[in-house]
């Protein structure tokens, strides 16, 4: 029995019908997906705004100490000065915030702003990103300076003297820290990736100034300027003094104490030096002697004294650096040496001024007098700086900016013309009209 038409039509609706379920079927679920890829966007860039950028919490804490139990009890914010034995509960406040800084508080798990003032606290962290810098204040005259890209945690507890253990009370994860711990303090410790060190004034109570900096390639390195540091690397103890460095791999290798590198020589500009300028910023060649040893210089350049709001930090190799867009105001620079990691102590900070100068240079003159016959001569006064031309030709001027000059005149009313010219281009002009007699009749 053959199959009718209208069994045909039955089964080929038949088919169809699965093949649309199936359809819809599969419909249905890219539908769910797509819902779900959008609704994990949506989780992730929330996240991105309620945690700003920031080092991963999972880092914080394995550096920090895992297993740690966290610090309950927030500390009030004290910069009493009070000696501080071991390394009791941190407590300190930022004293001074430059571009991008962030902090993350203990008891919570996002980046915020940092701003002058904030209290750094137990197992608080604190990070800068590129160009941007930050000061902790801990005790009176005792504070630490992080460097651009750096991470540091501040987590201590009281030392035990049962077992002779003192916990960090700085960890430093990347980046460079500096700073100055005086007796007020007692002792403090940063914790490098391989080690722990020690800080603390000497017998003479020279406060212990120093340097420490995690490479990019992994090592760390702590260079002592005052003071003295005792560092525990892997169970074996190396001790430092004034003008000594360490350098310490990735995996706890070293080669030992070593000396810093001198200190370089400044050759320009002065110490109290200004540069002016009338019309486009001038350009100002820092230089300095060499240094045995040294592979490196690097060369630092701010707008204040202690060399916080930075603008040039630069490692040459070069005994020389010229920057031709400063605008005016006030500079402060120095140059250290480097040899490898280590960089020695830095020379004292010079002081730059940078003028805008628009103003003519002042040119006095007297009348002119008759020396003898046919001869007479002019005399003025101008800015020591500047250079006179009488008549297009140079005059010689002394150092308190007196000058002269001797020529001869036809006879007949004459038209002298004095030109005095700054450092930077501006221009004072000024005349004397006088009246030149007959030379013959030996007389005015």
């Amino acid at each position: 029995m053959h199959p009718t038409n209208d069994d045909i039509a039955m089964a080929d609706s038949g088919r169809f019908g699965i093949l649309r379920r199936r359809y819809l079927g599969l419909l249905d679920i890219s539908v769910l997906l797509l819902s779900l890829l959008v609704f994990f966007v949506f989780l992730l860039m929330l996240n991105r705004i309620l945690f700003p950028a920031g080092a991963q919490l999972g880092d914080l804490a394995a550096m920090s100490g895992s297993g740690q139990q966290a610090d309950d009890q927030r500390g009030e914010k004290s910069l009493a000065g009070d000696a501080i034995d071991g390394f009791s509960a941190f407590i300190a406040e930022l004293g001074d915030v430059n571009r991008d800084v962030k902090i993350r508080p203990a008891d919570s798990v996002a980046w915020a702003d940092a701003e002058i003032g904030a209290p750094v606290n137990n197992r608080d962290a604190v990070q800068t990103f590129a160009n941007s810098r930050a000061r902790i204040d801990f005790t009176t005259n005792n504070n630490l300076r992080m460097g651009q890209n750096s991470l540091v945690i501040f987590s201590s507890s009281v030392a035990d003297p049962f077992l002779q253990r003192r916990d960090p009370a700085v960890v430093v994860m990347e980046g460079q820290l500096d700073g100055s711990v005086n007796s007020d303090y007692g002792t403090f410790a940063v914790a490098l990736p391989a080690g722990l060190a020690v800080l603390s004034a000497d017998e003479s109570g020279n406060a212990a100034d120093f340097k420490l900096s995690v490479n990019p390639d992994g090592s760390s390195t702590i260079a002592l300027y005052a003071g003295q540091a005792g560092v525990e690397i892997g169970g074996k103890h190396y001790q430092l003094g004034a003008n000594s460095a360490l350098t310490v791999a990735e995996d706890g290798r070293t080669t030992g104490v070593k000396r810093l590198p001198n200190r370089p020589s400044v050759r320009l500009p002065g110490r109290d030096a200004v540069a002016r300028f009338r019309d486009m910023p001038p350009r100002v060649k820092f230089e300095w002697g060499p240094v045995v040893g040294a592979q490196k210089y690097r060369l630092e350049l701010a707008r204040d004294r202690n060399f916080e709001k930075i603008l040039v930090d630069e490692n040459l190799n070069d005994t020389s650096f010229t920057h031709g867009n400063l605008s005016a105001g006030e500079y402060f620079w120095r140059v250290s040496a480097r040899n490898g990691w280590i960089q020695g102590p830095g020379t004292r900070p010079g002081r730059l001024r940078i003028v805008r100068d628009a103003e003519p240079p002042q040119l006095e003159l007297e009348p002119i007098q008759q020396t003898v016959a046919g001869r007479y001569e002019l005399r003025g006064r101008t800015s020591p700086d500047a250079k006179v031309y009488v008549r297009g030709e140079p005059v010689e001027i002394s150092s308190g900016g007196t000058f002269s000059h001797l020529f001869s005149a036809a006879p007949g009313a004459q038209a002298i013309v004095v030109e005095a010219i700054d450092t930077v281009g501006n221009v004072m002009s000024n005349s004397q009209i006088f009246y030149a007699r007959n030379n013959l009749s030996g007389s005015d």
